[in-house]
């Protein structure tokens, strides 16, 4: 309950309606100062989670972290390395090819996961991620599936489809396989610095290839602009990355 009402008030729209419904309640009951201290919080609150200063500023933060991985920078590619591609969410729809089901920050994951495979010739393809619909097709099997279709070979494959995020996601590949093999972590740039800190915490140092850059260009230094839901999109994803690493810190 108390987890659900942190993700509930991380959301700056949930926020936002709250203090309009509070500014309702405060002008029904006839409190005039109230309703004007709350009428210039939620200007004040929508001016910094909707315009790019703060969003842009937390996404870079993130994204920053770790450098795209380049293969031929590295001093072992013909290690046996296990590329491990973090699930990213599925939907299901029989009518549609397995790439058309995974969503788009899945497939951007996949696709990082699958130009380092290419590149790196002993290299494993780990696709992990479960389901949220017992007895439906997993996470990992559908990207396995979309995998196949393009051109990976079954059997540099492997699979953990019990996982449901990424502390399990850690603890999983760190029971199953250890130390056994070098780690090549595929995962989005905003969700790196969280998944690299789960995996370091059970014993597994990888190498980072972060992938779905947010910020791009001359967006990573756009911080004046007129107000826009991309930006509150993009304060509520980077405030809840480093909430979610706060929570693991504190409670694991």
């Amino acid at each position: 309950m108390f987890v659900s009402l942190i993700k509930f008030l991380l959301d700056p729209f949930n926020v936002l309606w709250l203090l309009l419904l509070a500014i309702v309640g405060a002008w029904y009951l006839r409190k005039q100062r109230l309703v004007k201290w709350l009428a210039v919080t939620s200007g004040i609150w929508l001016i910094l989670v909707s315009t790019p200063l703060v969003p842009v500023t937390i996404i870079n933060s993130l994204e920053d972290r770790y450098e795209p991985l380049n293969v031929e920078q590295m001093e072992h590619p013909e290690a046996e390395y296990h590329i491990i591609v973090l699930g990213g969410g599925h939907g299901f729809d029989d009518r549609l090819p397995a790439n058309s089901q995974l969503s788009r920050n899945a497939l951007g994951r996949l696709i990082e996961g699958i130009r380092l495979h290419r590149q790196l010739q002993n290299s494993k393809l780990l696709l992990s991620g479960s389901t949220s619909t017992p007895g439906r097709t997993t996470q990992a099997e559908m990207l396995q599936m979309t995998a196949l279709l393009l051109g990976v070979k079954e059997e540099s494959t492997l699979l953990q489809k019990a996982p449901r995020d990424t502390y399990e996601e850690a603890e999983v590949y760190a029971d199953t396989h250890g130390n056994t093999h070098p780690v090549i972590l595929v995962t989005s740039a905003t969700h790196m610095p969280r998944a690299v800190m789960m995996f370091e915490r059970f014993g597994i140092t990888p190498l980072a290839s972060p992938t779905n850059y947010r910020l791009l260009g001359s967006w990573k230094h756009k911080w004046f602009g007129m107000p826009t839901v991309d930006n509150m999109e993009r304060f509520h994803v980077g405030v809840s990355s480093y909430a979610a690493m706060f929570r693991y810190q504190i409670w694991n």
